[in-house]
């Protein structure tokens, strides 16, 4: 069990071992929780954003697709679309 202090202006600091064991950083946002009866929980927000992107990398790393590979296909692509719909305007 670990004892927190709150200090001024509400802060209170998360133990350097649990903020290395949950990869907190600096800055990291974190979601309060209202149990009720005086007690509550702190989860990490992660936003829907970082999760997917964080994903979308670990994806890409197991194809070994380099991030000039997505960026030439996005060109491609894009080519491909003005074609189809803006050349023959």
């Amino acid at each position: 069990m670990t004892t927190l202090q709150i200090r001024s202006k509400g802060t209170i600091t998360i133990p350097a071992s649990l903020r290395k064991k949950y990869g907190l950083d600096d800055g990291e946002t974190l979601t309060l929780i209202d149990l009720g009866s005086g007690s509550f929980m702190l989860t990490p927000k992660v936003s829907k954003i970082n999760r997917l992107g964080d994903r979308i990398a670990k994806q890409l790393k197991e194809d070994n697709v380099s991030l000039d590979d997505l960026l030439s296909a996005l060109d491609e692509e894009r080519k491909h679309y003005y074609k189809a719909h803006y050349a023959k305007r």
